[in-house]
């Protein structure tokens, strides 16, 4: 004789149930990356290989320098030692924290390819630095160096899948406003932020002009590619951003909709069995 008490045939058409909500949830989460420069992987000339941060969804960084009109060739420059361009030396004499290697364009004019290798030192001329993202990524912070030098001018382009511009600002004006509310005395802005259409600009050095540095975080701002043009010298510190939660593959809504009757229809079937025992 068959006996299914009532809460086992609630507890079978309930595990049915269940099993459809949990084919409809997301599991894939967001990561978080930090690329600071540090331990990269460099070609025989000494310049940066480009593509090895594929894994973070990072696929390529490239540019142009405006001395020869040509590819730039990216660089890392340690900003704790002294070396062809120490404006951009880091550490306590310039009141911010030591940064290590940065990101720079290869300087070309001549006298910086010694024995096979780049002596490395920002390109004067400047260019721009763009970041090639595989898919559309949730912009955090990024930190610039000796931003000031040749006319300032430097301006952050950054661009959605579809390649739509949805940010765009000069750093220039961001200057203007930390002028206008800290003063002219550099040290004043020590540590002080000002914030202009959704970027917040925060001091990080007791400069303004050589040895300068000052981070720009984002709230909201999805990009899939990136640029920085810089008019003159300068360099990136750092980039912070976060990939975005991807859903796992939702069942069509019949499909669902079905392993809800599949319980219905096997709760009903129990309850005529145990009727007719």
């Amino acid at each position: 004789m068959l006996s299914i008490t009532r809460s086992q045939l609630l507890a079978i058409s309930t595990g049915l149930a269940l099993a459809a909500i949990g084919a409809m949830a997301p599991n894939a989460q967001a990561e978080d990356f930090v690329l600071d420069f540090e331990n990269v992987q460099t070609h025989a000339d000494g310049t940066l290989v480009t593509t090895q941060w594929s894994d973070w969804g990072l696929t390529n960084i490239h540019g142009v320098n405006d001395r020869t009109n040509q590819a730039a060739k990216l660089n890392t420059y340690n900003t704790s030692k002294w070396g062809r361009d120490n404006d951009l030396r880091t550490g306590s004499t310039w009141g911010t924290g030591d940064q290590g290697n940065v990101l720079i364009i290869q300087e070309e004019d001549g006298k910086s390819f010694k024995n096979g290798k780049y002596k490395a030192d920002d390109e004067a001329h400047g260019g721009n630095i763009t970041f090639d993202f595989a898919s559309e990524i949730k912009l955090n912070s990024f930190s610039l160096l000796d931003i000031d030098d040749n006319g300032e001018g430097i301006n952050f382009t950054g661009f959605d899948a579809g390649g739509n511009e949805v940010v765009d600002f000069d750093i220039d004006a961001l200057m203007a406003e930390l002028v206008s509310t800290y003063g002219t005395t550099h040290s004043n802005a020590y540590n002080q932020s000002v914030t202009l259409n959704g970027v917040t600009m925060t001091q990080k050095s007791k400069n303004r002009h050589d040895n300068s540095m000052f981070d720009f975080s984002f709230s909201e701002t999805y990009v899939s590619n990136i640029d920085f043009f810089y008019p003159g010298s300068g360099a990136i510190a750092d980039l912070k951003w976060s990939t975005l939660e991807v859903s796992q593959e939702i069942p069509e809504p019949t499909g669902v909709a079905g392993l809800f009757l599949v319980g219905g229809l096997a709760a009903r079937s129990l309850r005529k069995r145990k009727q007719s025992a």
